[in-house]
């Protein structure tokens, strides 16, 4: 079976389109994957360079005047683009995952004809998918809030991650000792993990530049590992050593699974991909939306999990110092809330959402009903 994958301009839409296509790939399937130039998937496209990977540029229909003219005009030359694609690679399905390339790749697959699926991965869709689901096939979402946008044609998988993220999850005890070390990290102090995500990171560094003399009176029992996406690190890393914290500052690091491995309790922003990752480590977190998220999603998207009792959930806006530190410390220290929160954390992953998807769109039975 021929599939084309199409996804990108974040991490949030790429990596699960990669889970996929591994996957894909693995079963015997011939993968193409079309990504844009100006997303994330063309700064990372060694990651692709197994699927025949095209790149299109294209950034979306937005905008307003000439602007959105160009934009509106580029999109349809990019769906020419992948009609002359689909006529060379002739592909039995189509996935695609939203961002970017996908509005194209979607257009065309209406037009040429080519069954096509689409996996939504927050809580509130994005306009393109929610638009092109209705010509879709299925669509697989990972958050059940957004069944009630799709209806009948929605089936909930929760979110594909990497294949490292699950293979480390399962093996998290006996490589803890190996990755503290290269951390050069304590096995008898608790690990915290603080990162922003992609964007939205500047607050909560910020938060920790204030905050942090309140936590150095625990510095003897825990660790901090701070990925800051590039903002203060400099400033942090003087901070924590200031005060006789121990930590690692990071602007970024690519094998993310390796810190999750060590983390005993997390704070991060609540993008799909970040909550995917963390449940499925069972890593008790405090979530602290980005409040410029469209539609709000992050927010609906930590919510399942507070409601089950399974994070705390917390806007930026109202979160006082006070209230903050007591959250970490009560990650941190409270025997209890950890192992409550890690449990429903846990039970809300699902590691084999690729492996779900996959089987899918490989049952031929599933195309005749398209």
């Amino acid at each position: 079976m021929r599939v084309v994958i199409a996804g990108g301009g974040t991490g949030g839409h790429f990596f699960p389109a990669v889970a996929v296509a591994e996957k894909l790939k693995e079963k015997g399937a011939e993968v193409l994957y079309i990504g844009s130039v100006n997303g994330v998937e063309f700064r990372k496209r060694e990651v692709v360079e197994d699927f025949s990977p095209v790149f299109l540029d294209v950034a979306g229909i937005r905008g307003k005047g000439l602007r959105a003219l160009k934009n509106a005009f580029s999109v349809m030359r990019s769906v020419r683009r992948v009609g002359g694609i689909f006529n060379g690679f002739k592909p039995d399905k189509v996935l695609i995952f939203g961002g970017y390339a996908s509005l194209p790749v979607g257009l065309a697959a209406i037009l040429w004809r080519v069954p096509f699926f689409v996996q939504e991965q927050n809580s509130i869709p994005g306009k393109t998918n929610l638009y092109l689901s209705k010509f879709s096939c299925k669509v697989f979402v990972g958050f059940r809030k957004a069944l009630e946008y799709f209806k009948e044609k929605s089936v909930y998988t929760g979110n594909p991650v990497r294949k490292e993220v699950v293979e480390f999850s399962t093996k998290r005890a006996e490589l803890r000792d190996k990755f503290l070390r290269k951390f050069s990290l304590s096995s008898d102090k608790k690990t915290l993990l603080i990162f922003g995500g992609s964007q939205g990171a500047l607050w909560i560094n910020e938060k920790f530049l204030k905050v942090s003399h309140q936590l150095s009176q625990f510095a003897d029992k825990f660790q901090v590992i701070h990925i800051t996406g590039g903002k203060l690190a400099d400033r942090l890393k003087e901070k924590y050593e200031s005060l006789g914290i121990k930590s690692v500052v990071l602007p970024f690091y690519e094998r993310i699974w390796e810190l999750y491995v060590i983390a005993d309790c997390a704070v991060s922003r609540s993008g799909a991909m970040s909550i995917a990752e963390l449940s499925c480590f069972g890593i008790p977190t405090l979530f602290i939306p980005y409040p410029y998220a469209v539609d709000d999603h992050q927010y609906y998207n930590a919510l399942e999990i507070y409601k089950s009792g399974g994070c705390f959930l917390e806007r930026q806006d109202s979160l006082t110092d006070e209230r903050f530190v007591q959250l970490i410390c009560e990650l941190l220290f409270d025997r209890m809330t950890y192992q409550k929160f890690s449990e429903k954390m846990k039970r809300f992953s699902n590691p084999t959402a690729a492996d779900e998807i996959t089987e899918m769109l490989l049952d031929e039975r599933v195309k005749e009903t398209c």
